[in-house]
């Protein structure tokens, strides 16, 4: 069982990251398999979550230590 979300730090959707709950043995996998639709989405709401202040790190060390050949790019103006 996995619960995933994608991350797009910039607009151009590039670089493209994924944020993944999942489970990795029995017990974990009927954990979240027995959680309701509604839980599920809270834990896809914490991953989001989680995924925007990943983004905004790498954005911080972007801004600090920008690339000279222009790789890791987050284009918004950092």
């Amino acid at each position: 069982m996995e619960i995933t979300r994608d991350l797009f730090p910039t607009d151009e959707r590039s670089p493209y990251l994924t944020l993944t709950l999942a489970s990795r043995d029995l017990a974990s996998h009927n954990l979240l398999t027995s959680l309701p639709t509604a839980e599920r989405e809270r834990i896809a709401e914490a991953l989001s979550a989680a995924g925007t202040a990943i983004v905004r790190v790498l954005r911080e060390v972007h801004r600090k230590h920008p690339s000279p050949s222009g790789a890791g790019h987050f284009g918004c103006g950092t």
